[in-house]
């Protein structure tokens, strides 16, 4: 990142991604591979994925992917430092930006997604194994809170990324793809417990 960018300090970089230095450091100590940022500079530099992540190729522009557009033809999306676990659910205190992730405007529109309705959170988790992985980034559609598909949803303190499905007696089945993980049937008249957050519309996965 630092070659790609000509930056030479960590705060540099902190700086250009928009998030606390302190995150820099932890992505060293943690060996953790910043896949949000490194997608967002594929798309703003048009840089190799196989270069930037792994090594390989000498950093050469992917003319297949660098759209020479500005700003003004991307919407910034934020992501929130709390995570949606596919499991047992993850407790949260406040709802922090960490990054943005940006898309193009044209693909927004086609999508018919706005972007004042849009959130990216982390998923934590095996229980979408087959849908979704441990770490993947989802974007969420806050103005779509109708079953059925994958939601997020929040039940008291916890987060959770779910299949829902609405039943013909009003009750709602909260389902995980992975099938060790048991359904669960919420009555009708227990439905004020689950906040629907907004449906599960895009996501970025890992490389390997």
């Amino acid at each position: 990142m630092k070659e790609l960018l000509g930056m030479e300090r960590d705060k540099d970089i902190a700086t250009y991604f928009g998030v606390n230095p302190q995150m820099i450091y932890n992505w060293k100590a943690r060996g953790t591979i910043p896949l949000d940022q490194c997608v967002q500079l594929r798309f703003e530099k048009g840089v190799s994925l196989d270069w930037l992540l792994l090594g390989l190729g000498e950093g050469e522009v992917d003319e297949g992917y660098a759209y020479g557009v500005g700003d003004r033809d991307y919407t910034e999306i934020p992501v929130y430092d709390v995570e949606a676990s596919a499991g047992n659910g993850a407790f949260f205190d406040h709802e922090q930006i960490v990054s943005h992730l940006k898309f193009r405007n044209d693909w927004l529109a086609r999508e018919g997604l706005h972007a004042k309705d849009l959130a990216a959170i982390r998923v934590a988790g095996d229980s979408m194994d087959g849908s979704l992985s441990d770490g993947d980034t989802v974007l969420i559609n806050r103005a779509r809170t109708t079953p059925d598909g994958v939601f997020a949803i929040r039940v008291g303190d916890s987060l959770r990324i779910k299949r829902l499905q609405k039943m013909t007696d009003g009750s709602l089945r909260v389902s995980s793809d992975n099938e060790i993980y048991a359904p669960e049937v919420i009555a009708r008249e227990n439905l004020d417990q689950v906040d629907i957050i907004g449906h599960c519309h895009w996501r970025s996965g890992r490389v390997f």
